[in-house]
């Protein structure tokens, strides 16, 4: 991992969405999961990782020729660990609903030796008592307790999860509130930084708040002094 993107951590999603909107570089309801999904290990904290997109099938017994090559694949996650660091293993079951869960403790063992640090999944999870020991971020839209007829059908395509089309290489963060994918044109050192300033900014308003003194005139003030100190203030303000 990068110092910028160690910058990252720290901070949360939330406030690193309203960060990125104060680039201009995104309409307000673009970049991040728009269907629910959950995170199973909120303990862990923020997920900072490249994405690697995966395509499975839990639901359909495929004929063998229908799995990837898995040496060629492990091949291909290794040197996409050399490329861009930590990894998060985006996975697209394309069964609906899933007929199990390609992710338990196996495959997680085999992607954090390859670089993945967590996976967010379009389909089930399973052996949560494991990845969490392993320190497996996971996130997933569900939980089954069987592999169904699992198999890695492709690698390297683009894949939509949480309603979001994700490509091998994305950049992205995640916690208990959802996923994020951070644009190519922002400096992360930027964004860090844009993302500190709106939390001491909030925090004007949430001590304001929670003040015995607080008012109305002095919360139109607050709120009015804020804003004017916003990163990116001569655009619109996130909520």
């Amino acid at each position: 991992m990068t110092i910028a993107q160690e910058a990252l951590h720290g901070l949360t999603v939330p406030t690193l969405a309203n960060a990125i909107e104060s680039f201009g570089v995104l309409a307000p309801n673009a970049g991040y999961n728009r269907e629910a999904i959950h995170c199973h290990f909120p303990q862990l904290g923020m997920l900072v990782a490249h994405a690697v997109t995966i395509t499975t099938s839990t639901d359909t017994q495929l004929d063998p020729s229908a799995q990837i090559d898995l040496a060629e694949y492990w091949q291909w996650l290794e040197a996409r660990h050399q490329e861009y660091g930590p990894l998060v293993a985006v996975l697209q079951d394309t069964d609906e609903p899933a007929g199990g869960a390609m992710w338990g403790e196996w495959n997680a063992n085999v992607h954090r030796s390859l670089g993945c640090v967590g996976t967010i999944t379009h389909g089930a999870v399973r052996d949560l008592d494991a990845l969490e020991r392993l320190g497996f971020h996971a996130f997933s839209t569900s939980i089954s307790v069987g592999h169904g007829y699992g198999v890695f059908t492709g690698y390297d395509r683009e894949v939509t999860v949480g309603g979001l089309a994700i490509r091998t290489g994305d950049l992205f963060v995640a916690d208990r509130h959802g996923f994020l994918r951070i644009p190519d044109e922002i400096p992360l050192d930027e964004l860090a930084d844009a993302a500190r300033t709106i939390d001491h900014l909030e925090g004007e308003i949430f001590s304001l708040c929670q003040s015995p003194d607080f008012s109305i005139e002095r919360l139109v003030e607050t709120q009015a002094h804020v804003l004017e100190r916003w990163p990116g203030s001569e655009r619109d303000h996130p909520a």
